[in-house]
């Protein structure tokens, strides 16, 4: 993908929580289960990367690297989920995330529950930049699964350590949610901009 495709796919990217937040009414954790649906579709597109990888490689015992980092990044996308919902609960005390993610779900734009449209194409977005990025580019001819891997879990990383710092920076003070939606958005396209293929 060029440069110009680039940035404007991550303008694209950080416009949708921008409109959610500013246009739609989405709350803070609105746009946290929007990344969450992101994060979930990069997890199956690592899959989806994985088996061509390993299928081009042709050794069956390649797959138990792919089911090690598959755990190791499942496992760490469990602590990124739950040190956020920690922060998230010092943000806004008593806050019931089974209701607000209800919420998120039925939320109506234009008669449409949001749950049906949003997860679709965050779902065809996802598939499409893995077919334009990596199987036109035939990416899977020069990658090994430890490149691959290794850059999914060093964001993961990322992601746990700006919600830690928000867990421990709500113990001295709550800022407004604007504060925590243009952190989300600028720190996700910062780190995007300098990942290299």
């Amino acid at each position: 993908m060029n440069k110009k495709a680039k940035y404007i796919q991550l303008a694209a990217e950080a416009l949708i929580p921008l409109l959610g937040f500013f246009l739609w009414g989405w709350s803070l954790y609105f746009i946290i289960l929007f990344y969450f649906i992101d994060m979930a579709v990069d997890e199956g597109m690592m899959h989806a990367k994985s088996n061509k990888i390993v299928k081009h490689i042709g050794k069956k015992e390649e797959n138990k690297r792919w089911m090690g980092y598959g755990a190791l990044s499942a496992i760490i996308l469990f602590v990124a989920v739950a040190v956020i919902h920690v922060a998230l609960y010092f943000i806004f005390e008593g806050i019931d995330f089974k209701e607000e993610a209800i919420a998120f779900w039925e939320y109506e734009e234009l008669g449409l529950k949001q749950g049906y449209l949003l997860v679709p194409l965050v779902l065809f977005v996802g598939y499409q930049q893995y077919k334009m990025e990596f199987l036109m580019l035939a990416k899977y001819r020069n990658m090994t699964l430890s490149h691959l891997w290794r850059r999914h879990i060093q964001a993961l990383f990322v992601v746990v350590g700006f919600a830690g710092f928000c867990a421990g920076l709500t113990q001295f003070i709550v800022l407004p949610d604007i504060v925590y939606v243009l952190g989300i958005v600028f720190c996700t396209v910062l780190y995007k901009l300098t990942m290299r293929d």
